[in-house]
C-alpha cells in the first residue's frame, strides 16, 4: 500500500470528487448548514493524502493539518500547553473497503510519528449518535458541544465531543502502526507499506457484531451529496477506520488499535529514502 501527499489540483481536486461520490454512494444523514464554509477551508488548504494499491486506484483519504498551518476547527480543546507545531487535527476521511480503512488507519499513524506530533486532534459525532466510545485510546477534552455548521436532514442540531491522543498513548500508536517497517520519501510525501491480508469470514462477523451493538445496518452518509460538510469532516478521522468492507464514510470509527502491521516491501533504487525499521 502506498499513502501519497497529493500536491497538484488535478490530484486534489480527484480526491474531492471520489470522497462526495463515495458518500453519495451510501445516502445522506447529514448536511453542512448553507452559509457554512468549515469543510470548504480544509479541502482549500490542508494536505490530503490520498491511499493507493497502485499508482492509478484511489481507495481512500484524508486530511490533515498543523495547528502552526492554520487553527483547530474550534476553540475546544485549550491545547496552549503544547507548540502548535507539534499539534494536528485530522478531518474528511473517506475510504471504499476495510482494507483501504487499515491502510489509512496504519499510514496515518506512521505519518504521525514522522511529523514529530506530539497529539492529534479528533471531533467525533456524539449526537444523535455516538461514536466518541469508540476511541478507546483517545481522552475526552471538555463537554460535548453543538456543532453550528451542520444538522441532520430532519434538522436536529448536531453535537461533537472533542478528542485528543497524546504523550505516550500516542507514541504506542505510532509504534505499533510502524514496527514491523516502511519506506519514506520525498519529506514523507510518499510512505509504503504493507497491511495484512483480510479474512472475510472474520470481517463478516465483526460486522454482524457491530450491527448488533449500535443497531446500523446503512451507511452513514454524507452531508450533502453535492459538496463535503462540516459535521461530517468533524465525525471522521484517521484515529479509527472501519470494521467491515463498504465502510461508513461518517463513522470511520470501527476498527481498534490493535497493532496489525506486515513487513515493509523493498526499496526502489536510486530514489531518496527513509526507512521506519
Amino acid at each position: 500500500m502506498e499513502l501519497r501527499l497529493l500536491k497538484t489540483e488535478i490530484e486534489r481536486d480527484r480526491f474531492r470528487k471520489s470522497m462526495l461520490e463515495t458518500r453519495a454512494n451510501r445516502g445522506a444523514r447529514f448536511r453542512e448548514t448553507a452559509r457554512s464554509r468549515v469543510s470548504e477551508i480544509q479541502l482549500a488548504f490542508a494536505r490530503l493524502y490520498g491511499v493507493f494499491d497502485n499508482p492509478n486506484d484511489l481507495l481512500g483519504g484524508f486530511s490533515i493539518h498543523c495547528l502552526n498551518e492554520f487553527s483547530q476547527s474550534f476553540p475546544i480543546p485549550n491545547l496552549s500547553h503544547l507548540p502548535p507545531s507539534s499539534i494536528y487535527e485530522a478531518g474528511q476521511l473517506w475510504t471504499v473497503s476495510h482494507e483501504a480503512a487499515q491502510a489509512l488507519r496504519k499510514g496515518s499513524m506512521i505519518l504521525l510519528g514522522l511529523f514529530q506530533a506530539k497529539a492529534l486532534l479528533i471531533y467525533p459525532l456524539i449526537i444523535p449518535r455516538d461514536v466518541s466510545t469508540l476511541y478507546r485510546v483517545f481522552k475526552r477534552v471538555g463537554p460535548p458541544f453543538e456543532l453550528p455548521f451542520a444538522e441532520t436532514v430532519t434538522g436536529e442540531k448536531v453535537y461533537m465531543q472533542a478528542m485528543l491522543l497524546e504523550g505516550d498513548q500516542l507514541r504506542q500508536q505510532v509504534e505499533l502502526a510502524s514496527r514491523d517497517g516502511f519506506e519514506s520519501r520525498s519529506e514523507h510525501s510518499v510512505i509504503r507499506f504493507d497491511i495484512p491480508n483480510i479474512d472475510a469470514n472474520s470481517l463478516s462477523r465483526r460486522s454482524r457484531r457491530h450491527e448488533a451493538m449500535d443497531g446500523s445496518k446503512g451507511a452513514a452518509g454524507p452531508l450533502s451529496a453535492t459538496r463535503p460538510d462540516a459535521s461530517e469532516r468533524a465525525v471522521t478521522s484517521i484515529a479509527g477506520l472501519g470494521e467491515r468492507a463498504g465502510v461508513e464514510p461518517s463513522t470511520l470509527s470501527l476498527l481498534r488499535f490493535d497493532g496489525a502491521t506486515a513487513k515493509a516491501g523493498p526499496k526502489d533504487p536510486g530514489e531518496d529514502s527513509s526507512s521506519g525499521r
